[in-house]
């Protein structure tokens, strides 16, 4: 086939990782990163968006048999794509910390339960964890996320202050009279003797029974959770309360060795609720931020290149080779690419221009802009050849004028569906440093933005934070340098602007 042909053919994958969940295993599962978590080393995951937090989520999610097969018992905590089971929550939330975090246990046990069921682990232990779940009502007639969490909020929320929480009875058989045995409540204090042996059980015990099953099947649970900057987006307030309740939670369920709650969560909400003062953040040790670097994201770009059948023909790719040595990764890479995009002496390499063109202002690359890039620089490729430009050198596949040209898709997704979708309130700020230049100081901001120092230095910051400037140089000589990321976009050129007086 012929160039155009085989470019047709191939793909670098998508930069969502749930649009890709069959195609992961291919070229993501052997990072250190999915190591870690696989093997039980950390249990969070930290990371900036794009980075690859879903990819593994998704990855583990979808690979619930195997899991099994390895004595790993999956319990689902949020749908992977589509509505989140959460969205019911912001219209009537819990009313304190406390009650966040017995709903965390909570709904933590009966989506568990539903998991054994659909394994069929039926020793004496399940079986009461499944009987105190049923005489709480806690399971609910529709087999869905949303139903589960309703069902332990509706409990929760069933406790009154300062009064005897729930009350216990035995059940008696409707046709004989006699009695059937004993009717049970989970509680979340210790209750006395007398009312544990009434029926009235404590959460933890709740969950030593489960631990008890698991030893008995040997097998390990592990409870994942993902999507959380979408569960609670619409209200910050919630989003924090959520987000401590479930790591208190998650710290208090440590102690059962055989439970593990993996949670997967974007850097910035993390520093978020840690900056607002959070205590218990000194305990959790077992955690993973997903950075990427030059080699690792080189590696990423490879894995996706030698997952095109058609291409590692055309090109007679040893995809073992490639894979054990760096030097034939990067081989690989501009056997396929231009060796610069821009030419001359003192311009980068092709690579590093796109790691330079696709960071943050916080030095971030992550894989999704850069697949992004070369998936949109692909389409424009085609494009050209099919209206006769043909500007590709020896074996390239991609031109440098089409890596230029699709800097403009990756500025725009990144602004459009990013900065301005997260946080609407400094779109106005950023609109405003359009058709500039791409250097400024405390002075030409006041001056774009109309405001005094004290002001400006607060927007400034939120907008270092989220990664639209880079600072650089120290006070009182600061410079506020926005990213090659967002220039296209925003028309913006180099240099450094001047304020209106000037």
């Amino acid at each position: 086939m012929n160039i155009k042909e085989l470019l047709k053919s191939i793909s670098f994958g998508e930069s969502i990782a749930e649009h890709e969940a069959e195609k992961l295993r291919n070229y993501f599962l052997q990072t250190e990163f999915w190591r870690n978590i696989r093997n039980g080393t950390n249990d969070i995951v930290y990371g900036a968006k794009g980075s690859g937090k879903s990819a593994i989520y998704t990855s583990i999610t979808n690979d619930i048999d195997t899991l099994f097969d390895d004595g790993i018992l999956l319990a689902i905590a949020e749908n992977p794509s589509g509505n989140t089971a959460f969205s019911n929550l912001k219209n009537d939330p819990p009313t304190s910390l406390t009650e966040f975090i017995r709903l965390w246990k909570l709904y933590f046990l009966v989506i568990t339960v539903n998991v054994l069921n659909e394994f069929d682990i039926s020793d004496e232990h399940a079986n009461k964890v499944r009987k105190i779940l049923q005489d709480c009502n806690l399971v609910p007639a529709q087999n869905k996320l949303s139903s589960f969490l309703k069902a332990c909020s509706d409990f929760v929320r069933s406790f009154t202050k300062g009064a005897r929480e729930v009350s216990t009875t035995a059940e008696f058989d409707p046709v004989t009279g006699g009695y059937a045995g004993q009717k049970f409540s989970v509680v979340f204090n210790d209750p006395s003797k007398s009312d544990f042996e009434n029926g009235l059980i404590p959460i933890e015990y709740v969950y030593e029974l489960l631990t008890k099953s698991l030893i008995l099947s040997k097998i390990r649970l592990w409870i994942v959770i993902d999507r959380l900057d979408v569960a609670f987006a619409e209200s910050e307030e919630l989003e924090t309360n959520a987000l401590k309740a479930l790591f208190k939670a998650y710290l208090d369920l440590a102690q059962f060795s055989e439970i593990k709650i993996k949670v997967f969560l974007r850097d910035d909400i993390w520093k978020k609720i840690t900056s607002e003062g959070f205590r218990e953040a000194s305990h959790i040790t077992k955690f993973q931020n997903i950075t990427w670097n030059k080699e690792t994201l080189l590696n990423i770009i490879v894995r996706r290149i030698i997952d095109n059948k058609n291409l590692v023909a055309a090109y007679n790719i040893d995809n073992s080779l490639v894979l054990s040595d760096i030097t034939e990764q990067e081989k690989l890479f501009y056997r396929l690419f231009p060796k610069q995009v821009d030419i001359g002496s003192k311009k980068p390499a092709t690579l590093d221009w796109i790691l330079s063109r696709t960071r943050d202002g916080k030095y971030i690359n992550t894989p999704r802009e850069i697949i992004q890039l070369l998936n949109k620089a692909k389409e424009i490729e085609i494009g050209r050849l099919e209206n006769g430009i043909n500007e590709l050198i020896d074996e390239q596949i991609i031109s440098r004028q089409a890596l230029k040209l699709s800097l403009d898709d990756v500025s725009k997704q990144r602004i459009e569906q990013t900065l301005y979708a997260e946080y609407p309130t400094l779109r106005q700020y950023i609109e405003l440093l359009k058709n500039d230049k791409a250097e400024h100081n405390l002075e030409t901001l006041s001056s774009k933005w109309n405001l005094d120092t004290k002001e400006s230095l607060e927007i400034i910051k939120r907008l270092c934070d989220i990664g639209f400037f880079e600072e650089k140089g120290t006070v009182p000589d600061i410079k506020y340098k926005i990213p090659f990321l967002y220039r296209p976009y925003l028309d913006i050129i180099q240099g450094q602007a001047s304020s209106d007086d000037e």
